[in-house]
């Protein structure tokens, strides 16, 4: 009966004179109590972790369920990722819910004051985690999704969106993904949206104390790294929530489930990097290519990302080697084989730019099944080489080994610009190094001229590299790609904050925000923004003399990055008062960088 009345809810509603493609996507409004009925089991188990009394169990956490199944319905959590069917959204809220407060039982808060205050503050903490777990993916309908209302005559009344409150129980409604969502930007929504689910009393409570606010406020916007215990609690919650349902293991209501097998689970996760630009598309030093119908992947590129995006959602059964990860991807026949080998060598080109890759070769229709969610093609071309003799990497092959501090291997430091254990928001899938080249990056490349190269001396083919004639990669709106290389830089830094095309203060960014200023990982960032001419474009940027340079008068300053095991350091250029100078609104200094020159001048 539960299995079959859950089957049920999870349909789309059919109307007899709606179309077939109408029908999947047309729901009727639901009452909270019939969105709840499948989860009983669970909202038992909640109630019985958070042991409150009966009135204060309905009217600050029964009253929050009620209000949260009637504002998401059955939308999904994504499109093509964690729980993406129907209603999903709705048992990732719940799912999160139970885990945090099942985390938050080992957990004494605040931590580090008395027995007596922590005794008075428990509830509160309680009552902030739990709220905090509803709130983290409200936003997504407001920022990924477009729901629309239909009229009794199944023509589209207006559009929707949570900041309205719930829709009209019995009305229907339709759901599309926004083609020009932004990663992570519903984290930003979701304070205007916590007064449709937490009562008044809740929120006078929460705003009561101003650590348990600081915290709540931090975590709802996905701010894990200022979220002290509630977002660690909250984050660790989200992550046990996707990996289950990723690996098949989903709502405890469905008994037959069975763990979800692994290749399907390597396509989603393609999937979800691509659409979320973890495996940048078609530009020079890119991981992918689509020509045409066909998608071609950097094979150790994006085996490393996929195999470290998979491990940081908690699935089980990753294989740490990529020939296992190729042999099921080939043994399902979800990618082109090149004979009865997986790998193709390629000579790619865009332009002026030629380099040969090994690649993964997949049809098109295996990441973008929808026609109109298709990117479009590469301005370029692949051409396979030839055969390969083995599923190994050729050394002439762009794909150089790169150490995994994901599985525990050293970390080599004058190789990776950020290490495991920086503030790295939950299910987040990090910047990509944006070269899929070989491109080993030691400190002596890092370095820049220091005070002799003043701005007078005439550039020479020695200390400045010449640029050649193509379009940078970074596009700035508004400007000519023959301006000054480095005032073109400079919008495109301002511009890559400001539309938060760049990530920041997470693993694997390149920009920083330090006490001192704001700290630019060099030359990754440069090369981001101009991979052929990335010299010319940082040499240019110096002349604007607007960084600081070091009590040695250096141009390039030394970080240290501190992780929960590793150590890494950063070379970096400091702009100082940036937001004054950039004109751009930044988070807060990132606790896990220290600026050592800065530290060692005192």
């Amino acid at each position: 009966m539960i299995l079959a009345r859950f089957k049920k809810w999870m349909r789309p509603d059919e109307g007899a004179s709606a179309s077939k493609s109408t029908a999947r996507n047309r729901f009727t409004v639901l009452n909270a109590s019939v969105l709840l009925a499948p989860f009983e089991g669970e909202l038992a188990a909640i109630r019985a972790r958070v042991g409150v009394p009966p009135e204060h169990w309905r009217s600050l956490y029964q009253v929050v369920f009620e209000n949260y199944a009637a504002l998401v319905q059955r939308l999904p959590a994504s499109e093509s990722h964690h729980h993406a069917g129907a209603g999903g959204l709705l048992q990732h809220g719940i799912e999160v819910a139970r885990y945090t407060l099942d985390l938050k039982q080992g957990i004494i808060l605040p931590r580090g004051e008395a027995p007596e205050v922590q005794s008075r503050a428990q509830d509160l903490w309680t009552y902030a985690c739990f709220t905090a777990a509803l709130l983290h993916d409200l936003g997504k309908p407001v920022t990924d999704q477009r729901i629309a209302l239909y009229d009794a005559r199944g023509e589209r009344h207006q559009s929707w969106s949570p900041v309205h409150g719930p829709m009209p129980v019995g009305a229907s409604y339709g759901i599309e993904f926004n083609p020009n969502r932004v990663y992570r930007r519903h984290e930003r929504i979701s304070p205007l949206l916590a007064h449709h689910l937490i009562p008044d009393e809740g929120l006078q409570w929460i705003a009561s104390d101003q650590a348990v606010l600081h915290n709540w406020l931090a975590t709802i916007q996905g701010d894990l790294s200022n979220a002290d215990a509630v977002g660690e609690i909250v984050g660790k919650a989200d992550g046990l929530s996707v990996a289950r349902n990723l690996s098949g293991r989903t709502n405890v209501q469905l008994p037959t489930a069975k763990a979800k097998p692994l290749a399907p689970r390597l396509v989603t996760g393609l999937r979800y990097l691509l659409d979320d630009g973890a495996l940048p598309l078609n530009r020079r030093g890119a991981a992918a290519y689509l020509d045409g119908d066909t998608l071609w992947l950097v094979s150790k590129t994006t085996l490393d990302r996929l195999r470290t995006h998979l491990i940081e959602e908690g699935q089980p059964g990753i294989p740490t080697r990529n020939d296992r990860l190729m042999d099921e991807l080939q043994q399902h026949g979800l990618l082109v084989p090149n004979g009865d080998r997986a790998v193709w060598l390629c000579s790619i080109t865009i332009g002026d730019w030629q380099k040969q890759l090994t690649c993964l070769r997949f049809q098109a229709e295996q990441m973008w099944s929808d026609q109109s969610r298709r990117p479009e093609p590469m301005d370029g071309s692949v051409e396979p080489v030839y055969a390969e003799s083995t599923n190994d990497t050729p050394p002439e092959s762009a794909d150089a080994p790169e150490p995994s501090a994901e599985l525990g291997t050293a970390v080599n430091t004058s190789e990776r610009d950020s290490i495991d254990g920086l503030p790295l928001p939950f299910n987040v899938g990090t910047q990509l190094e944006p070269e899929a080249e070989t491109d080993t990056v030691t400190v002596e490349e890092t370095a820049a001229p220091n005070a002799a190269d003043t701005a007078a001396a005439p550039p020479s083919p020695v200390d400045e590299p010449k640029p050649t004639l193509h379009q940078g990669d970074g596009q700035v709106t508004g400007m000519d790609p023959s301006e000054d290389a480095g005032e073109r830089f400079l919008a495109w830094l301002k511009q890559s904050i400001e539309n938060e095309a760049v990530p920041i203060n997470t693993a694997k960014a390149r920009i920083h925000v330090l006490p001192e200023g704001l700290a630019l990982v060099s030359p990754r960032i440069f090369r981001d923004f101009d991979a052929a001419n990335w010299g010319h474009a940082q040499k240019r940027f110096q002349k604007l003399k607007l960084h600081r340079k070091t009590p040695k008068d250096e141009n390039i300053w030394t970080c240290r990055a501190t992780g929960s095991r590793k150590q890494s350091i950063l070379k970096v250029i400091l702009i100082p008062d940036a937001v004054a100078t950039l004109g751009v609104a930044l988070p807060p200094p990132n606790p896990s960088i220290t600026l050592l020159d800065h530290v060692e001048s005192h």
